[in-house]
């Protein structure tokens, strides 16, 4: 009879295969949809849970569950408040059933050492090398790739660098790619180096991210990459008065620098204008009312012109899930949809159960723990990060609470009682 263990790895490599290898594929040349997909790998992990529920006789109970079960009931209550499609009701049930159940799957490892750390990493780290040739062919290829589409969607050339994701994310790569960034430069200067010729690996996964088109994951990258040559340099010699002022001056210069480029053209053609006159208050009612605004033009309308949202106008009120037609404007994201369709409260429950994750992971407290939260707020105002299988998978098992140095470090007791 086979194992719950070899259950648990070919359903891991299963869910590994579909997120960040041929999902994508499958959407473009057969035309599956992202929902269906997306709902499948929950499925599996749900199922897989359920079996480790049944076989251990031991469930998980915590704080993350109580936020995701909040989420639920917030969002049969805006439904039903709203008269919503029973329908919609139950697909936007997939924004708290994902990232639970990307936690649950992730937590059986963490139980039970089926899959050590290092080996997911290496395993995450090669499909991370792939990416750029594929990203090359897709970026020099695309009239001749785009005749097979097969997906119903329109995808333009810029949508069109996914890699070997899901149709249309950019974003998800990208963070994918930091998130492995990240892990080598924390282990880059520590025995027992996860892989050979970190700094190589370093220097081509960087080139990866700047060839997608999420430019909040190059800014980040960027950021990353200026902070592991400061930090080092600050811990060595102690930042002497010197070297704080040139530092100081280098991010100084790095500000006035980027402040001067928004009169630039290409940065212009970007907006659609000037900074300043693109979002301005009447601009914004504008775009708004043509159901054109950006995600910035957005808020302002939110913050001054519309009426305070506290339960929201019922699940997929912005966008209709089952025409595919916005309410609002084209644009969206995981904080975006929330507002308008849940409310004030709802977002309020959407960032209780984004805290508790990050308070999961391996991540250290203070500094390093809020901007992790920072970063991942961030990406929640240009995508639904809580529908992104791709990002919730990958922060859960990249990040998760045994380290990749000390696998045996903390006591099972840790997670199962940590609020």
């Amino acid at each position: 009879m086979i194992s719950f263990k070899k259950i648990y790895q070919l359903s891991f490599y299963f869910v590994v295969s579909l997120i960040f290898l041929i999902g994508g594929m499958l959407q473009f040349f057969l035309g599956l949809s992202n929902t269906v997909l997306t709902l499948l790998i929950v499925a599996i992990m749900y199922l897989t849970y359920t079996l480790y529920v049944i076989i251990k006789h031991r469930a998980v109970v915590n704080i993350i569950i109580f936020w995701g079960l909040v989420y639920v009931v917030i969002i049969i209550i805006s439904g039903i408040s709203n008269k919503s499609n029973f329908f919609s009701i139950i697909i936007y049930f997939l924004f708290p059933l994902l990232p639970l159940g990307a936690f649950l799957f992730c937590y059986i490892n963490y139980k039970e050492n089926y899959l050590s750390p290092k080996r997911i990493f290496k395993l995450l780290y090669l499909i991370s090398l792939i990416q750029l040739p594929i990203l090359i062919i897709q970026s020099n290829f695309y009239e001749e790739l785009i005749k097979f589409n097969n997906s119903n969607q329109h995808i333009a050339s810029f949508d069109f660098l996914f890699g070997s994701f899901f149709l249309k994310s950019d974003h998800s790569l990208g963070f994918f790619i930091l998130c492995v960034i990240t892990t080598m430069l924390l282990n880059i200067r520590k025995d027992g180096k996860l892989i050979k010729l970190p700094v190589i690996s370093i220097i081509y996964l960087s080139v990866t991210v700047f060839l997608t088109e999420s430019n909040i994951s190059k800014l980040f990258l960027s950021i990353l990459l200026v902070l592991s040559i400061v930090i080092p340099l600050y811990k060595r010699y102690k930042m002497s008065y010197i070297l704080k002022a040139v530092v100081l001056l280098f991010g100084t210069l790095i500000v006035l620098f980027v402040y001067s480029l928004r009169d630039q053209e290409f940065v212009k053609a970007r907006l659609g204008g000037d900074f300043e006159s693109q979002y301005s208050l009447s601009v914004s009612e504008r775009q708004y009312e043509l159901g054109t605004a950006k995600r910035g033009q957005i808020l302002i309308m939110a913050f001054n012109n519309l009426e305070t949202k506290w339960i929201g106008d019922g699940p997929y009120s912005y966008f209709n899930i089952l025409t595919g037609e916005f309410k609002r404007t084209i644009h969206f994201s995981q904080l975006i949809w929330t507002y308008f369709d849940l409310g004030f409260i709802g977002l309020i429950v959407v960032m209780g159960l984004l805290i508790s994750i990050l308070r999961y992971l391996d991540i250290d407290k203070g500094i390093p723990f809020y901007t992790v939260l920072g970063v991942v707020i961030v990406y929640s105002f240009y995508t639904t990060v809580f529908s992104d299988i791709a990002i919730m998978f990958s922060l859960m098992m990249i990040f998760n609470k045994k380290s990749l140095n000390e696998f045996d470090n903390y006591p099972i007791s840790r997670l199962e009682k940590k609020p």
